[in-house]
């Protein structure tokens, strides 16, 4: 589906001089003309994309610049905190007469975000409206802030789980809880081992977000080797955090589905994300379903916990020798899959 938020923005780019944009995972493609402008991500997938088009890159935890130049350009992102923080931010370093274009749908927020972002720089608002509800709005700083928004802590790591000593950050999908379907997930894994001829001795936490599922498996593989990777850099700060704290033995990798990687696993886990910026994406489950089987030694274990609507044992089933459901709870399927 066509984002006409995103295409409204790329629209504005000023191919004649500097310019910084914030990409999220909204921002499935790259606009058609690199020309002046740098890119800013905290996504593996995105960062290549951007690369790939000729576009300068950087990628982190959507640390700005030294110095921004005149022209910053964003797509809302999901996570209000992620928005309320980059807005602050921008605003705070851009020059006065620098400019922030800002675009997404009254669905996202938008016109609240724009409405703050003018009042804290003294901007009138000046707004287009573009298909399906999209906005976009050029705000001009006239003023330096003497106000923030809440971003609910978002440069810190914080402690959201004092009984399982469990860090994250806001910029993590479900940063400040323990999902549902990955505690289902982890509920499984003492009987599961149990069945094992052989206590796995490397185990791979496929898109880990701030680590929980190699938290809990640690308890029972104190002497195995963890790699866990996810594609958001903000959530491998989280996890290396809960790695040093829980002293695992392994490493936090930041790649696109484990795409990088070359060594096989005697266990895999992993609890898919199945959206993609505000869209539902049934293809991710098939992407890293392929990832796993791809990283699992010859008769090993993946095991996969998914939204109940999400059809995997379809897919599942052309991928692995077994597809066996061990436990369905609150709208979540944990799955067995065998090589």
């Amino acid at each position: 589906m066509k984002d006409a938020a995103l295409e409204a923005l790329y629209k504005k780019l000023d191919l004649a001089g500097p310019g910084l944009l914030l990409a999220d995972e909204q921002c499935t493609e790259p606009p058609p003309n690199a020309a002046n402008v740098q890119v800013l991500t905290h996504r593996v997938d995105v960062a290549r994309r951007f690369e790939a088009a000729g576009f300068s890159c950087v990628l982190n935890d959507f640390l700005l610049p030294a110095v921004l130049p005149a022209s910053v350009y964003y797509r809302v992102s999901k996570e209000k905190p992620l928005v309320h923080y980059l807005l602050n931010a921008v605003l705070a370093a851009l020059p006065i007469g620098g400019r922030l274009l800002l675009s997404g749908y009254k669905g996202d927020g938008t016109k609240t975000y724009i409405e703050k972002a003018c009042a804290m720089v003294g901007a009138s608002k000046s707004v287009e409206k573009g298909a399906g509800g999209a906005l976009l709005a050029i705000i001009e700083k006239r003023k330096q802030p003497v106000t923030t928004l809440d971003d609910s802590g978002y440069a810190e790591l914080q402690l959201i789980n004092a009984e399982l000593s469990l860090f994250s950050k806001p910029g993590i999908y479900g940063w400040k809880k323990i999902d549902s379907g990955s505690a289902l997930l982890a509920e499984q894994i003492p009987a599961l081992l149990d069945t094992m001829p052989a206590r796995p001795a490397s185990v791979l936490d496929l898109g880990c977000g701030y680590g929980y599922l190699s938290v809990i498996a640690r308890q029972y593989l104190p002497e195995a080797r963890f790699v866990a990777t996810d594609n958001n850099v903000t959530a491998l700060l989280a996890c290396a955090k809960n790695f040093d704290v829980h002293n695992i033995a392994g490493d936090t990798l930041a790649d696109d589905c484990g795409a990088a990687i070359t060594e096989k696993f005697d266990l895999i886990v992993c609890n898919p994300p199945f959206h993609k910026g505000f869209d539902v994406h049934g293809d991710l489950t098939l992407q890293f379903l392929q990832s796993a089987q791809a990283r699992l030694k010859r008769g090993a274990s993946a095991v996969f916990v998914v939204n109940q609507f999400i059809g995997l044992e379809q897919r599942a089933k052309q991928l692995f020798g077994e597809c066996r459901l061990l436990a369905e709870r609150d709208g979540f399927k944990v799955f067995l899959l065998k090589a």
